[in-house]
Order: structure tokens, then sequence, then C-alpha cells
């Protein structure tokens, strides 16, 4: 049957969290400029790497503490870090407008999220309640990040969406959070970052090559 969102149960630091992703969610599918999506990226996977610490995972402090500082240093420095560095490599260009522009953009991340909220609202009750709190923000976010990679013309910017549906699976991930079981989330954010390396490695040897990264100049290629 039904449900109610148990969003209020959650801690006033939790929620200001959630509230900054799904805003950010909305800047990037608003920003014109790679710069500015890395920033607000950078901010993104910054504020998601404090919800294991305010919300007091069951695991040591010092080990809080330090999957804190992990997360921290993956998401809001190393991953965007790359991403400058790829972007810098690159020559200058003028912005390109997505496939479905900004406005209609933002519209669709909008719907998106509130596709998210009725999908919560209508599931059974879960076993974990905090799966259900999450659940929205965390589909909203995956969802944006979906958006970034099939209506950007930039391969730069689709990179930066991949990185938008982890950040998503991350939330997703951290109701299942149990013990030592934190080390899988871990894990698999080392394997994303390997996977990011390998994406802007491929971007800049693909610019040397074609002398763009223009999504649709690459397809109109013929041999």
């Amino acid at each position: 049957m039904p449900v109610s969102l148990p969003l209020f149960s959650l801690s006033p630091w939790v929620q200001a969290i959630l509230g900054l992703i799904l805003i950010l969610n909305l800047g990037l599918l608003a920003a014109e400029r790679q710069q500015i999506c890395i920033r607000l990226l950078a901010l993104q996977g910054a504020a998601i790497s404090f919800l294991p610490l305010v919300m007091e995972w069951d695991v040591a402090a010092w080990t809080l503490f330090a999957l804190t500082l992990a997360f921290l240093f993956i998401k809001g420095i190393a991953l965007p870090h790359m991403l400058r560095r790829a972007h810098r490599s690159l020559p200058a260009s003028a912005p390109v407008p997505p496939y479905l522009g900004y406005t209609r953009s933002i519209l669709a991340g909008l719907l998106g999220f509130a596709f998210a909220l009725w999908l919560a609202v209508s599931m059974p009750t879960p076993a974990n309640p905090l799966f259900l709190a999450l659940f929205a923000p965390a589909f909203g976010t995956i969802l944006t990040g979906l958006l970034l990679i099939v209506t950007r013309r930039k391969a730069l910017t689709q990179i930066m969406g991949y990185l938008v549906m982890e950040n998503g699976i991350f939330l997703l991930g951290i109701p299942l959070v149990r013990g030592d079981t934190y080390w899988l989330e871990l894990t698999v954010m080392l394997d994303i970052w390997v996977g990011i390396f390998v994406m802007v490695l491929a971007v800049y040897h693909l610019n040397r090559a074609v002398h763009t990264t223009d999504v649709d100049r690459i397809n109109s290629l013929r041999d």
C-alpha cells in the first residue's frame, strides 16, 4: 500500500545535504560551460561525502572520519581535478547547447524527480525506512546523470553525467551499509576512479586524433 516518505525523520543536516544535492542536479542541467559543471560536480561529490558522517554509520568513530576523508578526496578533489586537467588540455570552444535545450533539460530533471517521488510513495514499505527516505533523491540524481549523458554534445560533459549517476547509486547504497560493508562502497568508488581515468585519456587521444570532442562531429566521420 502507498506510504509516506519519512524525510522529516532524518536529521536537519541530512535533509540539508539532500536538498543541496537536488539543487546541484538542476544546476548541472542548466550549466552552459564545462568549468561550471566541474565545480558543481565537485560540490555535489563533497556534499555526498559528508553523509556517512552526519548519518552516523554503525562503525567506529575513527573509521567514520577516515571514510569521510576518503570519499571527500575521491569525489570532491581527485575526480574533479582529473576533469579540470582534461578540460585544460582540450582546445577552447564555445558552449554547445544540449539536444533538448537548457530549459527543457531542467524541466526533464524536475519531471524525473517527481517520478522518483511517485515511485517512492507507491512502493511497498521496505524493511529499512532509510532506503525509502533516500530513494527519491538518489533516483532523481541517477536520472539527472542519464540526462547529461544522452542530451549533451561534448564527450567530457557526458563523462560528468556518468559521475552524477554514480553519486545517485552511492546514495542508494547508503541504507545498505552495515558493519564492514562500507568497504564495498569504497571499492566501487576506486573502480569508478580508474574508469574515469581511462575515459579522460580516451577523450584526450580522441581530440588529438580528430581535433574535436563534439559527439555529433565524431558520429559524422566516415572512413
